[in-house]
């Protein structure tokens, strides 16, 4: 036979060769996936694992082992092993594929979770340019903005996602109460007195304030933004719960109470204005209002150790001394279980 034929012929049986172990390979990596996926859904994650990492050692390139492998560990809730196994396949899925898409969530939920915020953010961007009415996710992103001191970023994710213009007084006043929930009161009062700022008629901004200085010990300057915010909101009942329950820290008792009262009359579901009133009778010696006020307290929110254990106090004064040591007995119950939470 001619030898350059024979060359030729010998390229094409190694390259059909090559090309049937290829396919081998491929089948044996679905069949692994397959076989995994089968086994999530039956509950077996541990199958899973083992299925994946035994496959993986005949195929230790494979993207798609490795994407399943960590998708497991994620699901697992071991986002440790889930981002070291995804991370370096953020790019090697196509940009509109279903793996990349999940691929992108995993990791910036994956880090989000760990408390590796920032790390969290460029996937949690990346999703919202393809998810853009994805508010879970966008939730996230405004929170991690928070917590990497971006106040800028996290102001415009929240304007997005409560339907509000950018850079509005609303915006600012939105921002302030995210950073309050996290915590990052000194940005708060910055975003709120730029709220301020834009629209001074702007309900809530004072009522905020109000409880920030209430929260530092400024009970004089809290009251005063608290009744501020009634003046330009009269029927918010928890101003008039805040206000009260600031008259009552500066042993206001007398003033403390028609606020009080107010928050009731506007919410009577809402046990906090019929505690601070249970106390602040108590401290009058008014022990028949206090004890109405706080078993409605404890009728509400039954579970509620401060409510209880000032109930028991009133009885105990009241010379109803079975009835207080039941309820002295309740309260310690529900402060040893608030003890055992973790």
């Amino acid at each position: 036979m001619n030898p350059l034929k024979l060359s030729a012929l010998c390229f094409l049986l190694l390259l059909a060769f090559f090309s049937a172990a290829a396919q081998t390979d491929a089948d044996a990596v679905r069949q692994s996936v397959a076989a995994a996926q089968n086994q999530l859904k039956s509950g077996d994650a541990a199958g899973a694992l083992k299925t994946l990492q035994t496959a993986l050692q005949t195929a230790p390139d494979s993207r798609e082992l490795k994407f399943w492998l960590g998708k497991t560990y994620y699901l697992q809730g071991d986002y440790k092993n889930a981002v070291e196994i995804l991370t370096p396949l953020a790019d090697k899925f196509p940009a509109a594929s279903a793996e990349q898409s999940q691929l992108v969530q995993m990791l910036g939920l994956a880090h989000y979770i760990t408390g590796r915020l920032a790390e969290a953010i460029p996937y949690f961007e990346k999703i919202l340019l393809a998810q853009p009415d994805n508010g879970e996710v966008a939730y996230a992103l405004g929170v991690s903005y928070i917590q990497t001191r971006q106040p800028a970023k996290s102001r415009e994710v929240f304007a997005k996602l409560f339907k509000v213009t950018t850079n509005s007084a609303a915006a600012y006043l939105l921002n302030a109460k995210m950073h309050v929930r996290q915590q990052f009161e000194e940005t708060a009062e910055l975003e709120l007195n730029r709220a301020l700022e834009l629209d001074p008629k702007l309900p809530e901004v004072r009522f905020v304030l109000g409880e920030l200085a209430i929260y530092r010990a400024e009970i004089d300057k809290g009251v005063e933004f608290l009744r501020q915010e009634i003046a330009l909101n009269p029927a918010d009942s928890m101003a008039y719960y805040r206000l009260g329950e600031g008259l009552s820290r500066q042993l206001k008792w007398d003033e403390a109470i028609p606020p009080l009262q107010r928050s009731i009359w506007l919410n009577p579901f809402f046990s906090g204005p019929y505690i601070v009133l249970g106390k602040v009778y108590l401290k009058k010696q008014d022990l028949g209002n206090a004890e109405s006020m706080l078993r409605r307290a404890t009728s509400i929110d039954p579970k509620n150790f401060g409510a209880h254990y000032l109930l028991a106090q009133v009885l105990q004064q009241a010379g109803k001394a079975d009835d207080a040591k039941a309820e002295f007995a309740v309260a310690e119950k529900l402060r040893g279980n608030a003890d055992k939470e973790p």
